[in-house]
């Protein structure tokens, strides 16, 4: 067997996080839960000297975050339903698809564990909200690539990933990024097929285990993959729906969409603009902004009362995006000790836009 190079592999997977710009403005952010920040985020960096400016920054500021530290902004409220006119509305009727989006930098493994365990108790809130909760869950590749060069020649696992058989071979769409991730591969992975009842490459109603199956594919490990951004907006293109694509038959005419991405820098990587990555939320909904909802986790070392400390002068696209697709967005710290309260926020979010949602 040979041994796994994780760090050329990390190498390979190109950051192009990188220089930063100036920026000065303010989004609605939800308060952190307990206002805390999490200590112990401190990332150890085992890359070259090519690993971005911004990679570090974002790690070196979560160490120093103090613990006292508080987000601005507030909650919106969500408690009452706009007026649908003659007759009810529609509505989505308990129909949500959800498309996750998760850095795979190296700096993400913890930030993917409080994901995991906020989960259980966010399906256990729309479960109650919508009584019949019809959902598909797809955990979007952030990474691209697929398989280990130097695991080539082994005959039963790789060293380094002992639940990784190296004669395993890759499905094409294991290779597309914005596909649904069904065999998430690297340190801190998953390292196995995900086993979803669908047979699809995202996860329906009915799915056994619902807590299992979205834990296989939402660990992504930190096999470098990253720009949520981008990423988004392949996984919703019109090639990777059509007839044969991957992510067939996730898009639903009459479902809301919700969109959750999670990473720890501004997200300088990805192709576009902010205002590139809403016209891609909004267009996969047929021009309808009210049929999305938007949570972006992620560094708010942008913000002076930010958890992961202060560090001005940087445009945070990801903030942008999030102020573009308000009032149905929610921008949560990365830094917070536990996701809970943003995903309970919205589940209320997602309520309020489905009672009035009206299929195009």
């Amino acid at each position: 067997m040979r041994r796994l190079a994780l760090t050329a592999l990390m190498l390979a997977a190109c950051n192009r996080d990188g220089h930063e710009t100036g920026f000065s403005t303010s989004v609605t952010t939800a308060p952190p839960p307990g206002s805390t920040s999490s200590g112990g985020d401190t990332a150890t960096s085992t890359s070259s000297s090519t690993s971005s400016a911004e990679d570090s920054t974002a790690a070196s500021s979560e160490g120093s975050a103090s613990s006292a530290s508080t987000s601005s902004g507030a909650i919106p409220d969500f408690g009452t339903s706009p007026d649908g006119g003659d007759g009810p509305p529609p509505g989505c009727k308990g129909k949500v698809d959800f498309l996750f989006t998760i850095s795979g930098a190296p700096t993400m493994e913890p930030k993917q564990a409080r994901l995991k365990a906020s989960f259980p108790g966010f399906i256990a809130t729309l479960e109650s909200e919508f009584a019949d909760f019809d959902y598909h869950i797809l955990s979007a590749n952030t990474a691209g690539f697929w398989g280990y060069p130097s695991c080539a020649g082994c005959k039963d696992v790789c060293a380094e990933l002992p639940e990784f058989p190296c004669g395993v071979s890759p499905q094409p769409c294991d290779l597309v990024r914005g596909a649904g991730m069904t065999y998430p591969i690297g340190e801190g992975a998953s390292n196995q097929r995900c086993e979803l009842a669908s047979g699809l490459r995202y996860i329906t109603s009915g799915q056994p285990n619902l807590e299992d199956a979205f834990t296989c594919i939402a660990s992504m490990g930190t096999n470098g993959g990253s720009g949520v951004a981008e990423v988004t907006a392949m996984a919703l293109s019109d090639d990777i729906h059509a007839p044969g694509g991957c992510n067939e038959g996730f898009l639903r005419d009459d479902a809301l969409l919700v969109v959750v991405a999670i990473q720890d820098t501004y997200d300088q990587g990805s192709e576009g603009t902010a205002d590139d990555w809403r016209d891609a939320l909004v267009e996969a909904k047929g021009g309808d902004a009210d049929a999305v909802v938007l949570l972006v986790i992620s560094t708010d070392k942008d913000d002076p009362a930010g958890l992961c400390g202060y560090s001005p002068g940087s445009e945070h696209e990801l903030r942008t995006w999030t102020e573009l697709m308000q009032p149905n967005a929610l921008f949560g710290s990365i830094c917070a000790e536990e996701y809970g309260d943003y995903f309970a926020t919205v589940a209320k979010m997602i309520k309020s836009q489905c009672d009035v949602f009206v299929p195009q």
